[in-house]
């Protein structure tokens, strides 16, 4: 097992990557360029220094260097890791994972670009008897997802645009990529074999104001997921503070007119899944 991940960020105390209290291990590396990212830092699949000016106090100490810096306004991106390195390091706070019902979850970036070190990684935590869940695209090969999916108790399965040609299309244009692979693998996730493993999988959709959140596409992806077996579908609101990152690597943030919805209207959006509604344009 040797094996080495380029991990961006370890949360070893996260409350929104799954249930209970979990390490949530940050993996870097992206397929997709999702314009809206929130961690835009996750995306190149290699280290890379970022800039914070808000931290800078222009002591020049750093001579430009990012391990020199005292106020880490210069900040190196990704960190290598073995997998043992990494289920030893969440291991440590095994009863927190444990007596509040939580885990490890490995999120991206895009885990199915490091697909054996994740493996390692989760099969390591599950064989301690840690809860173990999968943040993914559904970008990626469908063998590699399957492999991990067999040392996964929880897959959170992102979908982002409708499973139709037009869906293909937005998907293409907001994230780099056509949804048509990402569809296929949200497919074999609820093959039959499958349902050994004892696998529950919760499709989020990241609620885009004006790209994909409207009535009339969240009641369509909703009864495309429902149409593979999926029980469990959560919107996820739209979070519009991922636009100073953008700064720190030099780059627009193409979003930045989009404004969050209000909660009557996610409210509105959550009954039309939960009744699978048909919404008329």
């Amino acid at each position: 097992m040797t094996n080495k991940g380029l991990v961006l960020d370890i949360d070893k105390f996260a409350t929104h990557d799954g249930p209970g209290i979990r390490a949530a291990v940050f993996l870097k590396g992206c397929p997709l360029a999702c314009k809206w990212c929130h961690s835009p830092e996750s995306q190149k699949n290699e280290p890379e220094v970022i800039f914070r000016a808000n931290r800078c106090a222009q002591c020049v100490k750093c001579a430009g260097t990012a391990e020199l810096c005292p106020t880490q306004a210069l900040h190196m991106c990704g960190t290598w890791y073995t997998a043992r390195e990494i289920a030893e390091t969440v291991t440590k706070n095994k009863p927190f994972y444990v007596n509040s019902g939580g885990g490890i979850t490995v999120t991206g970036g895009e885990p199915l670009m490091q697909w054996e070190f994740t493996q390692q990684v989760l099969e390591l935590c599950k064989q301690d008897g840690i809860h173990t869940a999968l943040e993914t695209s559904g970008f990626g090969s469908k063998t590699a997802l399957l492999k991990i999916a067999e040392v996964c108790d929880l897959i959170y399965f992102d979908i982002k645009s409708p499973a139709s040609v037009v869906g293909d299309e937005l998907h293409k244009k907001y994230t780099g990529v056509g949804n048509k692979i990402i569809w296929e693998n949200l497919a074999a996730c609820f093959q039959p074999v499958r349902k050994s493993y004892r696998l529950k999988i919760i499709v989020r959709v990241p609620c885009i104001p004006g790209v994909n959140d409207s009535p009339e596409q969240i009641a369509e992806i909703a009864r495309d997921v429902k149409r593979l077996g999926v029980q469990c579908v959560e919107l996820m609101p739209y979070n519009a503070y991922a636009a100073a990152k953008y700064e720190w690597l030099g780059r627009e943030y193409e979003l930045a007119g989009a404004e969050p919805r209000e909660q009557a209207y996610y409210d509105m959006l959550n009954e039309i899944v939960s009744n699978n509604k048909e919404v008329k344009p």
